[in-house]
């Protein structure tokens, strides 16, 4: 007989947002993703590093449930992902959307209320609250009017995640937030993510660059097709694991260290 789980084990399944047992992710026959474990403590703003090709969009969208893998799964707070998507909101890189489609950047938004509405429901007054919200901390309000593909580049990557604040998951999944963000929208992004992060929320993004990396997440877990570290920054940043990711690039810990020191 199978013994029932203790009330802290039941608390430690929690703790951890995500868990990523064994994952393997092929295309056309070639790993992208291999053998990777990953555990995401809940309420860690967490960044995927690793250089061009690592895996690290793909293993984004295996969390999501979007990409099946090869083998392996993928569990949030304890459960199988495809059971509580949502809990989970994606927030793809801008490049990937279709921003063409006729609509504005109000109705875009209140799109994120549409996980909780039934089948022909319309958004309540609430959802439409928690818009305007969204809108007023992304510094999109004055544009709700407007049509998408009239925006900006850094109003259209503001707007994806004024979307993902309606929807109030408890896990925020991000591509490339800060990938040619202008000065103004990275400080929105980095108080939005501080706000989930006192609310107890997880963030989980792919992040470019590795200097900068310190200035905006607690924890990182550098990948190039497998996990080579994973954890605090101060645990991941060595020039060991550097340098299993991204090759002879020792520079990096020189210029890292000071950043990390001062974040521990």
């Amino acid at each position: 007989m199978k013994r029932a789980a203790s009330h802290q084990e039941h608390i430690d399944r929690l703790n951890i947002a995500v868990k990523v047992d064994n994952i393997s992710v092929t295309y056309d026959g070639k790993p992208v993703l291999l053998d990777i474990n990953l555990e995401i403590p809940s309420g860690a703003v967490m960044a995927l590093i690793g250089p061009n090709n690592a895996g690290k969009t793909t293993l984004l969208k295996t969390i999501l449930g979007l990409i099946k893998p090869h083998m392996g799964k993928v569990y949030i707070f304890s459960r199988p992902a495809l059971t509580l998507r949502n809990d989970t909101a994606w927030i793809p890189e801008k490049s990937s959307v279709d921003w063409s489609f006729p609509t504005t950047v109000y109705d875009v938004a209140v799109m994120g209320s549409y996980n909780r509405l039934k089948l022909k429901e319309k958004p309540k007054k609430s959802d439409k609250e928690l818009t305007l919200e969204a809108l007023e901390k992304t510094g999109l309000i004055d544009l709700r009017k407007k049509p998408i593909g009239e925006i900006s580049n850094s109003h259209r990557q503001r707007l994806l995640i004024a979307r993902a604040l309606v929807q109030n998951p408890r896990i925020y999944v991000m591509d490339e937030p800060f990938f040619t963000a202008d000065d103004e929208t990275s400080a929105i992004v980095l108080n939005i993510v501080d706000d989930l992060k006192k609310a107890g929320k997880t963030v989980i993004a792919s992040h470019h660059d590795i200097l900068t990396t310190p200035a905006y997440f607690d924890m990182a877990a550098l990948l190039n097709v497998r996990i080579i570290k994973a954890g605090s920054l101060n645990t991941v940043f060595q020039e060991e694991a550097v340098k299993s990711a991204y090759g002879n690039k020792s520079d990096f810990i020189k210029i890292l260290a000071p950043e990390i020191n001062d974040a521990k």
